[in-house]
């Protein structure tokens, strides 16, 4: 080889090589900055649900502690009132009913918005309670399956997880004209694994994200981006959905 075509060779080599570094540095610095944004995302997300659980801990307690004892207040001074009118005696009779009903709602809602039994006897009672529950406000049957006496993880994974529940059937029973939804829970690989599976109606995924009833569909995959999870949806019209989540114990 010539010196001369030598000289072009090593010159095109450098060339390339060089071409070459600058592309590989753009490429790691492109990865980088989605590692980064990507954890940005995610701690944003993070913050903006515990902000929610927060805010929600909060009404929950002021209903339970402010509004409870306000509405019992007023159903005994109802029943102090010294009267023989039997028009009198029928308004609080009605009013007496009304309290207690409002009572009765309270409670639902903030139950609804923090279960009182999740903070203290743990997320499988919890789940048991919210099946109870919807089971007797609806026509759906449910079914449990699960072997673990708890779910040993932080109070935050605990209520993620919670929402995740609460998300599926809600979902389910809105929109998928459910009458059978079997849930099961269990450990495998050092995970919490469950699976969610109902007989209605089943959906078209894509649409579902597009449309606005994509909203429940979003929020669980947030949920199971926080826990940093994996979720694995398997649905299609006249099929029915079976949803299963696999959550890391630690």
């Amino acid at each position: 080889m010539h010196s001369s075509e030598e000289r072009i060779y090593f010159t095109v080599l450098i060339t390339a090589s060089i071409i070459g570094l600058i592309l590989l540095f753009f490429l790691v610095t492109i990865v980088r900055q989605h590692r980064k944004r990507v954890k940005l995302y995610n701690e944003q997300l993070r913050m903006e649900v515990e902000l929610l659980e927060t805010e929600r801990a909060r009404i929950a307690s002021d209903l339970h502690d402010d509004i409870g004892p306000l509405l019992s207040a007023i159903k005994m001074n109802l029943h102090l009132l010294d009267t023989t009118d039997k028009n009198d005696l029928l308004i609080i009779g009605k009013t007496t009913g009304h309290i207690d009903h409002t009572a009765k709602r309270l409670r639902e809602i903030s139950n609804n918005i923090m279960p009182y039994t999740l903070q203290s006897k743990g997320l499988i009672r919890a789940v048991q309670e919210m099946i109870d529950l919807l089971s007797s406000a609806t026509q759906i049957h449910f079914s449990l399956e699960h072997q673990l006496k708890d779910v040993s993880v932080s109070k935050e994974k605990e209520i993620h997880i919670y929402r995740l529940f609460q998300e599926v059937l809600n979902n389910a029973i809105k929109h998928a004209n459910a009458t059978q939804i079997h849930i099961r829970l269990y450990e495998e690989k050092k995970q919490y694994c469950l699976d969610i599976t109902d007989n209605g109606s089943g959906f078209n995924q894509q649409e579902a994200m597009d449309q606005k009833k994509g909203l429940g569909l979003q929020n669980i995959l947030r949920r199971s981006e926080i826990l940093k999870g994996k979720v694995y949806l398997e649905t299609a019209p006249g099929k029915g959905t079976s949803y299963h989540f696999s959550i890391p114990q630690s």
